[in-house]
């Protein structure tokens, strides 16, 4: 599927612009807070209601489990469908976080092992593996690859790995592209997750890929198995 003069992954991540309406966050607890703002809205409007909640209930554990209910459901029903579920999310995480951590989330994951660490945040709504690795990653606590899916779909249409039947089985894969083919320092990993996240989301859509205006679309498996 590669030929001989396609680019290495490295060189691809370095191709791709980096652009996110997401705001770097470092913090585990806000990290955790980003990913349940809200249900199936982007960046630009998670961002908003994200602002909105530091601005009025507070990013950390105390501020958000002593919130009243009604505020954190007047935000919550501008994310999207179920308000009253990420609700109820919001005060579980507050009560993890005050319950096993004595309320300091970060000082709780660096004073773990790694696999202590990655257990702990699966246990917060919605967290899975991906996320649990990402939010390692991001907040300094382990250089661990990540993908998110629209990264996914992107690295396995270049050609990197053949998609499997389940998600799981295919993030398996793309991991271990990026660990024999990227780099292992936290700058480089992190700077993929974005370029191949933003890559997926503006270009190599899910639906109908916008390949005339890919960067790399000469260079691309997707393009190669869609000439043949």
């Amino acid at each position: 599927m590669r030929a001989g003069d396609v680019p290495s992954l490295v060189e691809i991540v370095e191709r791709l612009p980096l652009r996110s309406a997401a705001p770097v966050l470092t913090d585990p607890l806000q990290l955790i807070l980003w990913e349940n703002m809200g249900y199936l809205i982007d960046d630009e409007r998670r961002g908003v209601l994200f602002e909105e909640f530091a601005n009025t209930v507070g990013l950390d554990a105390a501020a958000v489990a002593a919130a009243d209910w009604a505020l954190l459901f007047a935000i919550a029903k501008r994310g999207g469908m179920r308000p009253e579920v990420r609700v109820e999310r919001w005060r579980t995480i507050a009560a993890i976080v005050l319950s096993d951590c004595g309320g300091d989330l970060d000082g709780a994951l660096r004073r773990a092992s790694p696999g202590e660490a990655r257990a702990l945040l699966k246990r917060f709504p919605t967290i899975g593996d991906p996320g649990a690795d990402r939010i390692l990653l991001f907040a300094g606590l382990a250089a661990r690859p990540c993908l998110d899916s629209n990264g996914l779909r992107a690295l396995a249409r270049l050609g990197f790995f053949a998609e499997q039947g389940a998600y799981a089985a295919s993030y398996r894969l793309a991991i271990d592209v990026l660990v024999a083919q990227g780099r292992p320092d936290r700058d480089w990993l992190v700077d993929a997750y974005v370029a191949l996240r933003e890559h997926g989301k503006a270009l190599c859509k899910r639906g109908v890929p916008l390949c005339p205006a890919c960067p790399l679309d000469e260079v691309c498996g997707h393009a190669v198995v869609r000439a043949l």
